[in-house]
């Protein structure tokens, strides 16, 4: 039976509250765990991945996937069962279901993107991209005479446009030019597929994650490195989706060089808990794809989180040998605070509060 024939079964609270009621310890072993000391108050079960069952409340905690709860989501998580199967099994009736027409899922057409109204100037945006991102005045500039940089009306945000190759706005990002504020979103009926971007004249293209990265490292290049940062193409992925690159390459088979430019994300997690730098990873993958596809490519490492951070607080004066001393510095720091990590028990209280 698939979850997704599955027609809600009404169940009383008391049939919910009795199937809860379950011994969550034994119904571990009735599935072939074996409970093993786990700390004060959990029973780590052996050769599980990280399932500890918290006998005294009767839930349960997997570091993998960080599924929690009780003996319904146990069975649910065990057999891939619905909700209602999962209640009828613990409660020993028999689950009927009921036959139902099930009619497909249509996707609705995208309606064209529509962008936000702009204000009558954009020196706030201005402001901000130079004063507080530390973005050259002549790159802002430059994508504001073309319209991929303005200023809202509304809110004031500072919005970036993604056009087609006929001069259709198919993509806008908003960002706030409050030096206090972290508000960031894409417009609705937005396509990353087209990027922000800058035409160069080169073989070489600059790929980065933001519109504000692109420019940061195109701000880099010109003031620390003397460089011409007109002459290579740069485009903004808009995340860590390669639809744009893959748009981009397709109508410029001049490109032949590819450096990918994105985040140093030393300091993330996964959902286990583990130090993972997703764009550096996300970099080594694409490295390999598009060197078998024949071109030639680099990747571009920021010393700290981004580009716009390494060019800011070179803007303060800061030497590239300074940022890697700090990126060693807070690693240091996160590995200390890992090790006097509190035991897997106190998870489950911070849960249950």
């Amino acid at each position: 039976m698939r979850r997704s024939d599955v027609t809600y079964c009404h169940f009383t609270d008391e049939e919910i509250q009795k199937a809860n009621s379950v011994s969550l310890l034994e119904l571990a072993k009735q599935y072939g765990f074996e409970p093993e000391n786990g700390g004060r108050k959990a029973v780590h079960l052996k050769n599980s991945g990280g399932l500890y069952v918290f006998p005294e409340t009767n839930r349960f905690f997997h570091w993998t996937g960080e599924k929690k709860g009780g003996p319904v989501d146990f069975v649910m998580a065990q057999e891939n069962l619905a909700f209602p199967e999962a209640v009828a099994k613990l409660i020993g009736e028999d689950f009927v279901n009921p036959i139902r027409d099930v009619k497909p899922y249509q996707k609705p057409p995208k309606e064209p993107l529509v962008l936000p109204e702009k204000a009558q100037n954009f020196k706030r945006a201005y402001w901000y991209l130079i004063s507080v991102r530390g973005i050259e005045p002549e790159i802002v500039s430059h994508f504001m005479n073309r319209k991929m940089i303005y200023q809202e009306a509304k809110y004031g945000n500072c919005v970036f446009v993604g056009y087609d190759t006929d001069g259709t706005a198919k993509y806008c990002a908003l960002r706030s030019s409050s030096e206090k504020s972290s508000f960031k979103m894409d417009a609705v009926n937005s396509d990353k597929s087209y990027p922000f971007y800058h035409e160069g004249k080169s073989d070489l293209l600059i790929a980065s994650e933001s519109p504000i990265d692109l420019m940061s490292h195109a701000s880099l290049a010109k003031v620390y490195y003397g460089l011409d940062w007109t002459q290579d193409h740069r485009i903004s992925l808009g995340c860590l989706w390669n639809g744009a690159l893959e748009r981009y390459l397709q109508s410029h088979p001049e490109i032949k060089r590819i450096v990918f430019a994105v985040d140093n994300d030393y300091l993330s997690r996964n959902k286990d808990g583990v130090l993972t730098n997703w764009g550096q990873q996300a970099a080594a993958k694409w490295c390999h794809k598009y060197g078998e596809k024949g071109y030639e490519c680099a990747i571009h490492r920021p010393h700290l989180k981004d580009f716009n951070k390494d060019l800011t607080e070179m803007r303060k004066g800061r030497t590239p040998e300074d940022l890697d001393h700090q990126r060693e510095s807070e690693l240091q720091a996160k590995f200390e605070k890992d090790a006097v990590e509190e035991p897997p028990d106190e998870q489950e209280d911070e849960y249950e509060r």
